[in-house]
């Protein structure tokens, strides 16, 4: 079998292998981090959780996630992803079930704070994860179809909640307690499984062959950047340099778009007219189905074309006309404009994570994956204004 086709081979063996999974991890991780909207109007009720309370939790899941996000990459750089992404999600899934619990402010801040920490690690640590076993050429295709999970959770999350916040008084429990209790245990459960359904490095890879393990580790390393005299050693470095400084402006602009969508989108669907419960769940998917579109479409032909720079200045024009869009037109437009901004934003994403493996390695650029994506947490703030 000549290289090219072996590696073809070993493309999809590790497709099939890793994505399945990671894709499943970030949906139960999306939704046990945002599943307390839906239930904000119910802890008032039940725990005394005013909207100033709400807020700081809210404030505090970011404190928490910005804390813990460099540390958490660099033990999994050192000790090996499986079984660090599965103690994070074992600790988060119990944190969301622990949720059911709340009964006062101070035991809201509290879950909420250890929550962020728990899952600060997941994401970066999943960047730099698919580092390991993808290499260049195939990088954005597979961060995308990991980050399509964003996408299906953002479908998928409001009509789940609902139908679970609707087994109110089950066994004597409230709505909003079986809605934490049943999406966080199959993050637990999930969690368990994890060492055996991911594998740290391909040449630990029972399910690969030795040429195979010997052609996808060639392909990976000849992908690494060399020695480069610039690559910064210590946190202080990191912060000064111009590359570093300019990836981590590009994220927080992209989540800008994220987070602009995602609080803009609830009002916009409100003004419109003679919408029933059916009709609301529906206009409301709409971004979600075309940011799941641009985040399978956008990777796809950055990767096929080998160019980076123009998928992601297309998909942050596509951001910004739909941003402006959504601000300055009637409530149906405006809708459509956030469609286009969604494509953008989360198409824009799995191009922008291929960018940091070509200027970094080893521990830096692990660092560094984490520190880009915990500097965009206060991207939520400002979306608001």
């Amino acid at each position: 079998m000549n290289p090219a086709t072996t590696m073809e081979n070993t493309r999809r063996k590790v497709s099939r292998r890793l994505l399945p999974p990671l894709f499943v991890m970030f949906v139960l991780s999306f939704l046990d981090r945002t599943n307390v909207a839906l239930v904000k109007s119910h802890l008032a009720d039940a725990a005394g959780i005013d909207a100033t309370a709400f807020g700081l939790g809210a404030g505090v899941f970011f404190i928490g996630y910005a804390l813990l996000g460099v540390p958490s990459n660099l033990v999994l750089h050192r000790f090996g992803a499986r079984r660090w992404l599965a103690a994070l999600m074992f600790v988060w899934g119990l944190l969301s079930c622990a949720m059911a619990l709340v009964s006062n402010p101070t035991g809201f801040y509290v879950l909420r704070f250890l929550l962020g920490a728990a899952e600060a690690g997941f994401f970066p640590g999943v960047i730099l994860y698919i580092t390991y076993w993808f290499p260049a050429a195939d990088r954005g295709k597979a961060t995308g179809m990991f980050q399509a999970a964003v996408a299906v959770a953002s479908i998928i999350g409001n009509p789940l909640g609902g139908f679970l916040i609707g087994l109110r008084g089950l066994a004597g429990l409230e709505g909003w307690q079986w809605m934490f209790l049943l999406e966080g245990a199959p993050t637990v459960i999930l969690a368990l499984a994890v060492p055996w359904l991911l594998t740290d490095r391909p040449e630990q890879a029972r399910w690969l062959t030795a040429e195979e393990k010997d052609l996808l580790a060639r392909r990976i390393e000849a992908d690494r950047p060399g020695e480069d005299a610039r690559e910064p050693r210590r946190v202080r470095e990191t912060l000064a340099d111009s590359r570093v400084l300019r990836l981590m402006f590009v994220y927080f602009a992209i989540q800008i778009g994220v987070y602009g969508v995602t609080f803009w989108l609830p009002a916009l669907v409100g003004r419109i007219d003679g919408l029933g419960d059916v009709g609301i769940g529906f206009v409301s998917a709409l971004p979600w189905v075309c940011a799941l579109l641009g985040v399978l479409a956008l990777p796809w032909i950055s990767d096929r074309s080998g160019d980076r720079r123009g998928p992601l200045r297309l998909a942050l024009v596509l951001t910004v006309v739909g941003l402006l869009g959504g601000v300055l037109l009637p409530p149906v437009p405006a809708i459509a404009a956030l469609c286009v901004a969604a494509f953008g934003f989360l198409g824009a994403q799995p191009v922008f994570w291929t960018v940091p493996p070509t200027i970094l390695s080893g521990a830096h650029m692990a660092g560094t994956i984490a520190l880009i994506s915990v500097s965009a947490t206060s991207a939520a703030s400002w979306a608001r204004i």
